[in-house]
Order: C-alpha cells, then sequence, then structure tokens
C-alpha cells in the first residue's frame, strides 16, 4: 500500500509530485503514480528509482490511502467514476480540479474528498494551495493532506465559495502577473534602446525585491506606494494613470474569468447527471 498515489502527470501533478518528493514530505516509496504515458515518467523514475509507475489508474488507485487526482476538469468525474470499483471509502480523495464541486464529487464518490487548487509557484515552495474539506473527512486526515501541501507553499482553507475568486488571486495570478509585466516590458522597449533580455530581468528582479519587501517587512500595499510615489514625483505620474486605468481592468478580468468558471461548472454539472444516469 502506497501512502501518496496520483492520476495524471501534467503540469500541476508534475509539480505536485517533484515537489512533494524534492521537500521529503513523502518517500519515494511511498508514492505511485498513474498516467497514459509512462513514457513520460521516464526521467523521474531515474531520479527518483524507488516509485512505483504505472499506466492502470486502478491499479494506483487500490493501492493508495491519499489519492491526488490531477486531470483536467471533464476528465474529473470520468476518471473516478472508473475508479468506484476499487477505491474503499477509507481512501481520500484530492481533485485539483478547477470547477468541479464537492457537490459533484459526492455524486459519485461517497467518502473522503477534499478540493485543493494549487499553485504553479509551489515549484519553488512559494504561493497559496487553496483547500476545503468535505463532512468525512476527520481531523487527522485533513492534517495529512494540509501537511503534505504546506511542505510545497503556504494553504489557505477557505469556503468552497470562494474558490473562484481566490483561484483567480492565487493560482491563475503567474500567468496574469507574467501577461502584465510582458506589455509593461513591451512599453519600455517601445519607449527605449534596451534589450529585451536586459529589460525582462530589470523587471523580474525588480518583483523579487518588491514581493520581499512587502513579504519580509509585512508592507501593505499603499504603503510601499508611498515610500516610492512621492508627491510631484515621477512615480506618481505612472502611478495615477494606473489607478485610473486599472479598476475598470481588472474588473473585466473578473467579469471575464468567473463567466469562464460558471460556464465550465455547467458542463460539469450536465456531465455528472448524465454520467451518473447511466451507472
Amino acid at each position: 500500500m502506497h501512502e501518496v498515489g496520483f492520476i495524471g502527470y501534467g503540469s500541476m501533478g508534475r509539480m505536485l509530485v517533484n515537489g512533494l518528493l524534492s521537500s521529503g514530505a513523502v518517500a519515494p516509496a511511498d508514492v505511485i503514480i498513474s498516467t497514459r504515458t509512462t513514457a513520460k515518467l521516464d526521467s523521474l523514475a531515474r531520479q527518483w528509482p524507488s516509485i512505483a509507475v504505472t499506466g492502470d489508474n486502478r491499479l494506483a488507485a487500490c493501492e493508495t490511502r491519499i489519492l491526488f487526482i490531477c486531470v483536467k476538469p471533464l476528465d474529473t468525474l470520468p476518471v473516478l467514476l472508473d475508479l468506484i470499483p476499487v477505491v474503499s471509502l477509507e481512501t481520500h480523495i484530492v481533485s485539483i480540479a478547477a470547477c468541479v464541486t464537492i457537490s459533484d464529487l459526492e455524486q459519485v464518490f461517497n467518502g473522503k474528498i477534499t478540493k485543493v487548487i494549487p499553485s504553479i509557484t509551489s515549484e519553488v515552495r512559494e504561493g497559496v494551495s487553496l483547500v476545503c474539506h468535505n463532512s468525512k473527512v476527520c481531523g487527522k486526515d485533513a492534517a495529512r493532506v494540509e501537511a503534505l501541501l504546506q511542505s510545497i507553499g503556504q494553504i489557505a482553507k477557505i469556503s468552497e465559495g470562494d474558490f473562484e475568486v481566490a483561484t483567480d488571486l492565487t493560482s491563475c495570478a503567474p500567468g496574469m502577473i507574467a501577461a502584465m509585466f510582458e506589455n509593461f516590458v513591451g512599453a519600455a522597449l517601445r519607449h527605449g534602446d534596451l534589450a529585451v533580455e536586459v529589460a525582462q530581468r530589470m523587471v523580474v528582479s525588480t518583483l523579487l525585491g518588491t514581493a520581499k519587501l512587502l513579504a519580509e517587512r509585512n508592507m501593505g500595499f499603499s504603503e510601499l506606494i508611498d515610500r516610492v510615489a512621492t508627491k510631484g514625483g515621477i512615480t506618481a505620474e505612472g502611478v495615477k494613470v494606473l489607478n485610473h486605468h486599472l479598476p475598470a481592468v481588472f474588473d473585466e478580468v473578473f467579469e471575464k474569468t468567473l463567466t469562464q468558471h460558471e460556464t465550465v461548472k455547467e458542463m460539469v454539472k450536465n456531465q455528472n447527471v448524465t454520467q451518473v444516469a447511466m451507472r
């Protein structure tokens, strides 16, 4: 019996597996991974020879205490449904699929379920994973899953109803932040002669320093702005432009992302009703 199993080895599954192994939160011999293309795991198996690798989801599920399902939202319920003949009510299912609710999962599996939204920043043991447990998860089981996730970053235990907005602030944020600063660098290049690599390096280093100031000095955003944007100064002029335009931009970002969340959730729910009816 393995302590932790993973079904799916995409971007987030790979991040979780590598993070948990590298942090020492779980021993390689206690891990089993199932993926359709086992060749993707060759380099991982060379690095961690004692992990178990299979292309059989049921084999991984029946030999695991905590089972992370790391597949796309519309694949999550079909994968879980296929596992029902081999999983027991003692198996702790952890789903990382956005837009698949705990209620959706409970229509298929009447056991311990935790919903997690991880962040790619956990690759460097930073960032926040969102966590919500169903009523079947006892304190001991919750603590073990939370300890695993805390080995690769911070966790936030919040109501499932807040997951969509919080997902934008955590899991989606690295992509959005990268998009913002790609445009910031692009504007700099249009107004000067810096090489793109030089400009990007400047911004990345400044982003890192800004994050450390906020975190290590316990600064609020407004305090940092006041420290840099002195009245009548150059930075203050830039901040005025951002404050004028960004509220509407970010309102639109949330409107678009929350609408997409609801669209996918409805697709999952319709899929769920159909699949449960076919059982």
